[in-house]
């Protein structure tokens, strides 16, 4: 889950499999596949370096010789 902040100040948390795709439009709209949207303060980039993030810590990599 990744938290975000829509633009009354609600902080909401969502799933980021899923979603299908993001604007910005300014604001970034996030469009999830089961055809909800959010409007949300957040950018585009702030969202990817959340999901960035988020899936780096899920995933473990030690390069052993």
């Amino acid at each position: 889950m990744i938290k975000l902040i829509r633009l009354n100040g609600e902080i909401i948390y969502l799933n980021y499999l899923q979603i299908q795709y993001m604007e910005s439009i300014p604001e970034t709209k996030i469009k999830m596949v089961n055809g909800d949207f959010y409007l949300v303060k957040d950018s585009v980039d702030s969202v990817v370096r959340q999901v960035t993030e988020l899936l780096r810590g899920c995933v473990a990599f030690e390069e052993k010789f």
